[in-house]
């Protein structure tokens, strides 16, 4: 792990013991650093979940990409600065419940002493994701830049949900079951490559800056603004014009796979967040 790179890139010291407070500021940190984004998938590339590989995209080519890159990049670093990262795969609750599939990685993260509280870590959902950490106990709540997360347990499962200033809903949810290199690796296939995923039906741009989340999804802007939304839709001809306005981010010529791809959009889903 390029840790100092990284570090670097987040502008973060170099001196960071594996406590809450350290744990707090480099989750902050990434989430406001790289961009969750599918590009590589949309210009017909493949995603790939080696470290090295997503060190040179995220860290050398200043890129961003989705769950399973960015939580595989923040997963080495805490482990080199001193904490546990367990992965684990969970399902984006979203469309029928039968179609739910373990399609999004999220951290589980303690002291690497192994005797401190476990937390929740996600870098990778998002616009409307997790901010900061949160404690993997049954009804945690904690509000960040605006909307409210909560976690709670059933069964063997954990579900988080988000509330804004106009309403609620559940994220995903995901099991304490330690996945392997290999699970992960699984997962990633199917979710860049497969005709069903939505990474495949939808070009996605989301990035957090202070209380202002914004998501450019195909051809509708959805933004946050301390916990409130609007939405409005970009003529596709300024899709360019918005990515460099907003994301700071220059679009490939060309077609993307979504406009080949036609399906009604999802309105269960007003996050766009998936």
């Amino acid at each position: 792990m390029r840790l100092h790179d990284y570090l670097r890139r987040l502008q973060v010291d170099a001196a960071t013991p594996p406590t809450l407070e350290t744990l707090i500021r480099l989750h902050n940190a990434h989430r406001e650093t790289f961009l969750f984004e599918n590009l590589a998938i949309q210009t017909g590339g493949a995603i790939s979940v080696e470290l090295a590989d997503i060190e040179d995209k995220f860290i050398d080519q200043h890129r961003g990409g989705y769950c399973f890159e960015h939580n595989t990049l923040f997963a080495a670093a805490l482990r080199q600065t001193g904490f546990a990262a367990v992965p684990l795969l969970g399902r984006v609750r979203r469309g029928p419940p039968d179609r739910w599939a373990r399609t999004h990685m999220v951290l589980r993260v303690t002291c690497d002493d192994g005797r401190s509280d476990p937390y929740l870590a996600d870098v990778g959902f998002g616009a409307v994701g997790l901010m900061e950490p949160l404690p993997l106990h049954d009804g945690a709540t904690a509000t960040q830049r605006g909307l409210t997360y909560t976690l709670r347990q059933d069964g063997p499962l954990w579900i988080l949900a988000m509330r804004d200033a106009s309403q609620a809903m559940d994220l995903y949810e995901f099991a304490e079951e330690p996945q392997t290199t290999g699970d992960i690796v699984v997962a990633n296939h199917y979710t860049s490559t497969h005709p069903e995923s939505m990474f495949r039906k939808t070009l996605t741009i989301q990035r957090v800056r202070g209380n202002d989340r914004v998501i450019l999804r195909n051809e509708t802007l959805t933004r946050w603004d301390n916990g409130r939304m609007s939405e409005e839709t970009i003529d596709r001809a300024r899709l360019r014009e918005v990515a460099r306005e907003l994301f700071d981010i220059e679009l490939p010529s060309g077609q993307f796979v979504y406009e080949n791809t036609h399906r009604p959009e999802d309105p269960k889903d007003p996050t766009g967040a998936r």
